[in-house]
């Protein structure tokens, strides 16, 4: 009958669905770097705490999230498409992504913390956006650890950071973002680039 869908729509909607959550996820992990400038321009010990405060609440949510189911379909509801169906059973990557930015601020000065948190935001996006186009269906692909190394050098050139220790920790990030494990690069990421940027700089 005309109008009536038939496989292949269903299958294109489905699709077009799954890209269009997908998209969000990243715009939201990307929005995530305002954090390091926001806590920059705070008092250390105020902005250690928000740190600890965003690791606390993340922790909690997910205890809770996992523990009961009710209070699981609420914050599924709530939260929409930023968690992925993998994701239903065990942490999520904005816990993931919370531990990382703490302990890069904790544990290295507040300029490579800063910039570290910068790098992360921005370079694994990029990497998921590059790999997912030119990655031929591979989940860690060397087009997205490319582009991972040439966002990450760029953020820290615009940063101010020199051309040999950009590159260099640019390079840090992408092989921190190919670790196998479901949402490790979330602390791998910032964690490697910091120490690379206390090291280097």
């Amino acid at each position: 009958m005309i109008g009536e869908p038939g496989p292949g729509t269903a299958t294109g909607s489905r699709a077009t669905v799954a890209g269009a959550e997908e998209a969000w996820r990243r715009t939201v992990h990307v929005a995530s770097g305002g954090l390091g400038p926001l806590a920059a321009r705070l008092p250390p010990a105020v902005a250690a705490l928000a740190f600890a405060a965003l690791v606390a609440a993340a922790g909690g949510a997910e205890t809770i999230r996992l523990a009961s189911p009710r209070v699981h379909a609420w914050i599924d509801r709530i939260a929409g498409s930023l968690f992925r169906p993998a994701e239903a059973a065990g942490l999520s990557g904005a816990t993931t992504l919370a531990v990382g930015y703490a302990l890069a601020w904790w544990l290295f000065p507040v300029g490579a913390a800063e910039r570290a948190i910068l790098v992360a935001a921005l370079s694994d996006p990029m990497a998921a956006t590059v790999g997912t186009r030119f990655g031929a269906g591979v989940g860690k692909s060397w087009a997205g650890s490319a582009a991972c190394a040439a966002t990450a050098t760029l953020v820290l050139l615009l940063t101010r950071v020199p051309v040999p220790v950009a590159v260099a920790a640019g390079l840090g990030a992408a092989v921190a973002e190919r670790v196998p494990w479901r949402g490790a690069d979330n602390v791998t990421v910032p964690v490697v680039v910091a120490a690379l940027l206390r090291i280097l700089a």
